[in-house]
Order: C-alpha cells, then sequence, then structure tokens
C-alpha cells in the first residue's frame, strides 16, 4: 500500500501520534470488579466472625486436665490422640480454616469432626477427655456453612458416640448422657447459624456499599471523558458553523497554498469537498479513484505527509508536499482533511501532529453536526406535514369557493347584471377566510410547554373552539402527574386534530374531551353528539386521520375511532408510560 499510495521520498508518518493503554493496575483506594464482571459464578465470601482458637485451646486444656490423673503407659492410644489433637490445634490457630461455604471447607469440617469422634471412640464415648472438642467443631461448621450444617455434623458425631456408649453404661443412662451432649452441641450449632446469617447479612451490605461505590467511581470516569469531550469539539451543532470552525482552525494553525475538507456522501460513496481555500475548481472523487495521498490517508489510522509528490497525485495539479488525514466517527469514514503546499517537503513534524491532533475531534464535530441537521430536517418536513393536515380541508374549501364567487361575478358582469351583491357576498367570504387563516395559524401555536400541561392546553382550546362555532364544550381532563414532553405534545396533537374534526365535519352540538390518569396508563375520550363518522364528510385516509394514527404508532398507543349508537363520535386513546411520569 505505501508504494502504490506513496511516491518516491514520501511515506506516511511513522511514529505514534495518539496512543491509549489500557491499565492492568487498580487504582489506589479504588475497587477493580474486572474478576467478577462478565461471570456467572457468583461471589464466594469469606465471613468475618469470632475467631476459634481460644475454644480450641479451652478443648485441649480441658482434655489434658481430665486425662492426666488416671493417664498411664498402657493408654498409650489416649497419649497418641492427646498429641494428634494438640499438634493440630496449634496448626489451625496459625492457620485458621476460613469461614466460607464451599466443599473444600465442608471437607475439612468432616475430616476434623471424623478425628474428633475416632479420639471420642478410643478414649471411653462420652466418658473420653476429649468430648470437648466437638465444640469448636461444630461452631466451625456453623460460622461457615450455617446452623443446619453445624446440626447435621453434630447429630452423626452424636450417633456414632452414642452407638458405642450405651452398650457399655446401659440405656438409660447413656440416652441421659447423649442427650446432654446433644442439647450443648444443638445450642453450638443455633449460635454459630445466627452468627453465620449475621456475617452473611452484613458481607451482602458491604458488597452493595461496594458496588454503589464503583457505580459512582465509573460515573465520575464518563463524566471527566465527556468534559474532555466538550472542552475539545467545536461548541456548535450548526453544520456551517462546524465546517468554517474546522477550516479556520486550519487556516491559522498549518501555513498552506491549498486547505479542502472532504465529506463522504453514504449513499453515492463520493468524497465532495465540503470547505476549500486555495482549491480552485474542486471536484469530487469516488472512493475508489482517490488521488493518492487521500487514498493513503483513508487506508492509514495517522496522518499521511508526502514530502516530494509526483504531479497529479495531490488534490490541486501544483501541489509538491501535503498532509492528509481521515476524519472517522463512530468507526465510520466520515470524510478527510487536506492541507497541501506547492513547496516540496513544506511540512514537518509539528504540522503533522497539529493535523492529526485536530482530526478527531472535527470528526466527530462534524458527524454530530450532519446528524444534527438530519434531525432538524425531519422536524421541518413534520411542521410541514402538521400545516398542511391542518390547511388541507377547511381553508381549502374556502379558497375553492371564492373561487366559484369570482366566476359568478364575471359572469354576472358580462350579462351586465348587478355586480354589487356578489362582491358583498364575496368580500364576506374572504373575511372568513381571513378569520379562518388566522384561527388555524393561532392553532398552530397552542402547544404544551412546562408551565402548561395537557390539562390548561384543552381547556383553553376548547373555549376558542366554543366561541367561534358555538358547540358547547366540555373539559375533564384529570392528569396529575406530568408525562414526558414528547409524549404529552404527542398526545395533545392527536387531541386537538379530533376535535378540529368534530368541529368541522360532525355538525354537533356538544363536544366533551375526558383523560384519566391510572397509575402508568393514560385514557383519553374526545365524544361529540354529531352526524357520526360514517356521514362526516372526512375520508378514514384523510390527513388528518392519517396524522392521528401516525402519532399514536409514535407513541405505541392504541387509537380507536368508532361512530356511537345514540349518534356522534368518539375517539378513545389509550398510552402507557413505560417510564413513568417525570
Amino acid at each position: 500500500m505505501a508504494s502504490a499510495a506513496s511516491p518516491t521520498g514520501s511515506s506516511p508518518l511513522g511514529w505514534p501520534l495518539v496512543e491509549r493503554r489500557r491499565s492492568n493496575r487498580t487504582p489506589p483506594g479504588g475497587i477493580d470488579r474486572r474478576a467478577t464482571r462478565g461471570t456467572n459464578s457468583p461471589l464466594v465470601h469469606t465471613l468475618t466472625a469470632a475467631p476459634l482458637w481460644p475454644f480450641r485451646l479451652a478443648a485441649l486444656a480441658g482434655a489434658l486436665f481430665r486425662a492426666a490423673p488416671g493417664f498411664t503407659l498402657g493408654d498409650w492410644h489416649i497419649g497418641v490422640a492427646a498429641i494428634v489433637l494438640a499438634v493440630y490445634t496449634v496448626v489451625t490457630w496459625r492457620h485458621p480454616i476460613p469461614y466460607r461455604d464451599d466443599t473444600r471447607v465442608r471437607m475439612r469440617i468432616v475430616a476434623e469432626q471424623a478425628c474428633n469422634v475416632t479420639a471420642i471412640l478410643i478414649s471411653g464415648a462420652w466418658a473420653s477427655p476429649f468430648v470437648l472438642f466437638l465444640v469448636p467443631t461444630g461452631m466451625l461448621a456453623g460460622f461457615a456453612a450455617g446452623g443446619l450444617y453445624s446440626a447435621t455434623v453434630s447429630a452423626v458425631a452424636v450417633a456414632a458416640v452414642t452407638m458405642q456408649h450405651v452398650p457399655g453404661i446401659g440405656v438409660r443412662t447413656g440416652l441421659q448422657d447423649s442427650a446432654l451432649w446433644a442439647g450443648l452441641l444443638g445450642m453450638v450449632a443455633f449460635t454459630s447459624g445466627l452468627a453465620h446469617r449475621a456475617a452473611h447479612d452484613a458481607a451482602r451490605q458491604q458488597q452493595v456499599a461496594l458496588d454503589r461505590v464503583s457505580r459512582l467511581a465509573e460515573a465520575n470516569s464518563l463524566l471527566f471523558s465527556l468534559q474532555r469531550v466538550a472542552q475539545t469539539l467545536p461548541a456548535s451543532l450548526d453544520y456551517d458553523e462546524v465546517l468554517d470552525s474546522t477550516v479556520g482552525r486550519l487556516r491559522t494553525m498549518v501555513r498552506h497554498d491549498a486547505l479542502a475538507v472532504y465529506l463522504v456522501e453514504p449513499t453515492t460513496r463520493r468524497a465532495v469537498p465540503a470547505r476549500t481555500n486555495g482549491v480552485h475548481h474542486a471536484r469530487a472523487f469516488p472512493l475508489d479513484r482517490l488521488p493518492a495521498g487521500l487514498h493513503a490517508a483513508v487506508e492509514s489510522p495517522k496522518t499521511v505527509r508526502l514530502d516530494d509528490m509526483l504531479p497529479g497525485a495531490g488534490v490541486t495539479p501544483l501541489a509538491r508536499s501535503g498532509l492528509y488525514s481521515a476524519l472517522r466517527a463512530r468507526g465510520a469514514l466520515v470524510g478527510m482533511v487536506v492541507v497541501e503546499c506547492n513547496e516540496p517537503g513544506a511540512f514537518g513534524q509539528q504540522q503533522s501532529e497539529v493535523v492529526h491532533g485536530l482530526s478527531e475531534p472535527f470528526g466527530i464535530a462534524i458527524d454530530n453536526a450532519r446528524m444534527f441537521l438530519r434531525i432538524r430536517t425531519l422536524a421541518a418536513d413534520e411542521e410541514r406535514s402538521r400545516i398542511a393536515r391542518d390547511l388541507h380541508d377547511h381553508v381549502g374549501s374556502s379558497l375553492a369557493l371564492i373561487g366559484f364567487e369570482v366566476d359568478r361575478a364575471i359572469s354576472v358582469a358580462d350579462d351586465d347584471g348587478d355586480i354589487a351583491p356578489v362582491l358583498r357576498q364575496l368580500r364576506s367570504q374572504v373575511s372568513a377566510v381571513v378569520t379562518e387563516v388566522r384561527d388555524t395559524l393561532y392553532d398552530l401555536r397552542t402547544e404544551v410547554t412546562d408551565s402548561r400541561d395537557l390539562a390548561a392546553t384543552t381547556a383553553e382550546f376548547l373555549q376558542r373552539v366554543e366561541q367561534r362555532s358555538g358547540i358547547r364544550t366540555h373539559c375533564d381532563v384529570r392528569v396529575p402527574v406530568r408525562l414526558p414532553m414528547v409524549a404529552e405534545r404527542e398526545l395533545w396533537q392527536i387531541v386537538r386534530e379530533a376535535i378540529l374534526n368534530a368541529e368541522r365535519h360532525s355538525q354537533a352540538q356538544h363536544l366533551m374531551v375526558a383523560a384519566r390518569q391510572d397509575g402508568a396508563t393514560v385514557t383519553i375520550t374526545v365524544r361529540d353528539d354529531g352526524v357520526g363518522l360514517d356521514a362526516t364528510t372526512a375520508r378514514p385516509d384523510s390527513y388528518g386521520l392519517v396524522g392521528m394514527r401516525e402519532r399514536a404508532h409514535r407513541l405505541d398507543a392504541e387509537l380507536s375511532l368508532q361512530s356511537l349508537p345514540t349518534g356522534g363520535t368518539e375517539m378513545k386513546l389509550v398510552f402507557t408510560n413505560e417510564g413513568r411520569a417525570t
């Protein structure tokens, strides 16, 4: 690519002008959530509870105290058990078993309990000096896995010791001893289970607090990034101002003989000159037949510098050196910046870095301005359609009638008749049309605002309708919680169109608008006592009804129109605000 795009003595810039790095370190005082994000396994908490080493030492001391008076050399098995348990006590003192509910910890608890039961069985069952070792093991099971697991481990141990103890001492006495130890170990399981639950609740609250702090830290980082973008981008979203600002900054910062900003048209795939300075007869280029400098810039992520170009390699015929940079936004090519000079080697590293540093914010700013221009164009188209829906029938038919009256006046004049009555009637019709246009323009300016909600706007509009048409109106709009402004304005336009249809076509005597809000659902009804929908002159495909359906579709609302059995027409609109009102 370099050889194809660059003539001899010319090459793309070789240094990294923009470098982004992602740190693998957690910032001081920060929270590293990368280990848990993206996994489906829950967090394994290591709970914090009371230490067990005092209870283990107490059990060991009690065992030695009970075994020492009657110990002989023939009781070697008791001595071995005491040594094993003493060593295990010291080891767990230095390296405690974590209070964590997983398979490894449970297996260690089972092994410890098996060791305790073995020592007890070889040294006298419930009369063994090592019985007290069941207490810290039961506490460990409760702290790690809960009271139920502790009760299970203790119950197995009690059952094993009881099976050996009862035959040697008798059923009654043996069961009494077993019941005593079972009650003690049950209390241990209950209290350690409570500690386990309390520790879990504390860990959960701590995790919630850490997540909240983490989200705040992420939001702070995002706001900081947005602030940097806002400081870099041009302040205006106006398309022409952004382009003028781009060219103006380049003109003042880089010496040049020719400067141009080309924008890519997505439909035609052509690079079209949007702004030029010093370029005569600028022409558009297909993206597959760009000049060498522009082609190299599109293919390279960096600004391309050509120091000794061949004639015709640049945008202008006399260019011998140039800087070419692609403008990108959202991963797509937006356009290109061209800076050329008629002397070879006119640009150095500093000028190259300036162009490259401006290219990224210019690409984003131009893309934003183009999107804003599209939105503004769509809004203007919608406004034109709205005006057309308001003027299509009533004012149009009145103007047509005026045309007929003019024709009649000409006919009367040709017959040498009295034209004065015709002109007076024509004058009254013109006055009516002027009034109609004035009312229509006033209605177009009627809108829901921050200070005037749907109820106030509807009531005011109905009063004007009643004054000019004589229809008795009634407004019963009860929407206590404001809806989002966009939704409220769309609902008002639908209601307004329904009121105008009733005024112009229904021949009604009464007109009522009602609205109720039930949670997130708003139901609006417009009802008149006129001739009904089927008898009106409005067609189902007329501008007004089409506009109402389009607006309802944008809101995902349900719109229904029907003639009432008692006479008249009812429009019903059901809108559900998923995000709730603000």
